[in-house]
């Protein structure tokens, strides 16, 4: 039997993080990321007034055509 303990995924994620990578981000890269998260936050919130607006009118299905019957 083996009493070599496996490592638990957050250790290995750790790890990896930790080798080679530097500690702190450059002004480019802070400004990267400030601006893909601003577009994940103007996204979210598209899609939230989308939502709300479809369930004003009713609708359950974005974009559906109404069928005259």
């Amino acid at each position: 039997m083996s009493t070599k303990k496996e490592p638990l995924p957050a250790e290995i994620q750790d790890n990896a993080a930790n080798k080679g990578v530097a500690a702190e981000l450059s002004d480019e890269a802070i400004r990267n990321l400030t601006g893909f998260f601003d577009v994940l936050i103007q996204m979210d919130f598209a899609q939230k007034q989308r939502n709300e607006r479809n369930d004003e009118d009713g609708n359950d299905l974005p974009n559906t055509p109404k069928v005259a019957t």
